[in-house]
């Protein structure tokens, strides 16, 4: 993301709070203040502002805060973000998994009543990977971004402001709808969990888009789609099933994409791996997206038995990890019911 609106001339600052990966990477980025894109949306070499691991040097300039990280991180990066934002900013969470309400808490914590517009997407606007140092390759592109607004009642504003930074992003009731239509939680989950012994083989590399979703794994996640539905339309949004949003996300006339074809021309774009199980497609989407989903099917009276399952299977194929402990649950984001909560994200 940082290539590409360095691209369309924008003044990008890129914020690295943590040394856990990457560094080398950043270190190139910090030295040479430019970045290199290959791939799908263009190719060249950009400029970049400020490259930094202090919030406080970069984010206060900013008019748009994108926070690409992995959904764990967003109490961290809360932390630390929350006295240096103010209210004439968006802060934009990918993936979002109603990490907006965290934010709201961090920055209250901080004593920081100045609240921007946040704002939520479901899945990246890119499959991307660092080719080298400095440099990072596009693989595919989405074309559509389904978002919400925190509140919902400012969706239009961030339509208006951001579209054309952004692209085409249809808004969602809610932060709720939109994380549990990350479709992360059902494909990168059943993708990796259902498919160990095909991850761990180390004899021939694994592709999780093309070799690990036969027929069956399929009648799974349709099971679990189900759910996700039930879910959804307790909280009051519309049910729709994962592959009419894999379609609207990734086909710019999609009404006629057929499932088949569409998703075997996903796969052949898509990178390969992952080559581990203990890997962010579990440790992130595991208890981010299925424990926030299966947290808000019971407050909400709805059974979720395929969900449960899948998050006890990866407990026992990662037991170094409790994902039921370090959930992102209702109990954790709002100090209320669900009821209250549905309230104030639709305000």
């Amino acid at each position: 993301m940082a290539a590409v609106q360095a691209m369309r001339g924008h003044r990008v600052n890129i914020i690295k709070l943590s040394s856990a990966i990457h560094n080398e990477n950043f270190s190139t980025l910090q030295q040479d203040r430019r970045i290199r894109l290959l791939g799908k949306e263009g190719e060249g070499e950009f400029a970049l502002g400020k490259v930094t691991n202090d919030p406080g040097e970069a984010i206060p300039e900013a008019e748009l805060v994108l926070v690409y990280y992995v959904a764990n991180y967003h109490p961290m990066v809360a932390e630390r973000l929350a006295p240096h934002l103010h209210r004439d900013q968006c802060v934009v969470l990918n993936p979002g998994y109603a990490g907006s309400l965290l934010f709201e808490k961090a920055m209250s914590a901080a004593g920081n009543h100045s609240v921007p517009l946040f704002a939520e997407f479901e899945t990246l606007p890119y499959s991307c990977r660092i080719e080298q140092p400095g440099s990072v390759r596009i693989e595919s592109v989405n074309v559509r971004h389904p978002f919400a607004a925190y509140p919902s009642s400012r969706s239009q504003e961030f339509v208006e402001r951001f579209t054309p930074v952004l692209g085409e992003c249809p808004p969602r009731k809610h932060v709720l709808e939109v994380a549990l239509h990350n479709p992360n939680l059902i494909i990168h989950t059943t993708g990796v969990l259902m498919n160990a012994a095909l991850v761990e083989n180390k004899e021939r590399p694994f592709h999780m888009y093309r070799d690990g979703f036969p027929p069956s794994l399929w009648n799974m996640i349709k099971r679990l789609d189900e759910e996700k539905m039930n879910v959804l339309e307790k909280l009051g949004a519309s049910r729709v099933p994962y592959f009419d949003e894999f379609r609207a996300r990734t086909f710019k006339e999609h009404e006629d994409v057929r499932f088949e074809e569409g998703f075997k021309h996903y796969a052949s774009e898509a990178p390969n791996g992952p080559f581990s199980i203990d890997h962010r497609y579990v440790t992130e989407d595991v208890p981010m997206g299925l424990a926030l989903m299966h947290s808000l099917g019971k407050a909400a009276g709805v059974a979720t038995p395929v969900c449960e399952s899948l998050i006890h299977i990866a407990n026992a194929l990662l037991p170094q990890y409790d994902f039921w402990a370090d959930a992102r649950t209702l109990e954790s984001l709002w100090d209320g019911s669900l009821e209250s909560l549905l309230e104030a994200m639709t305000s």
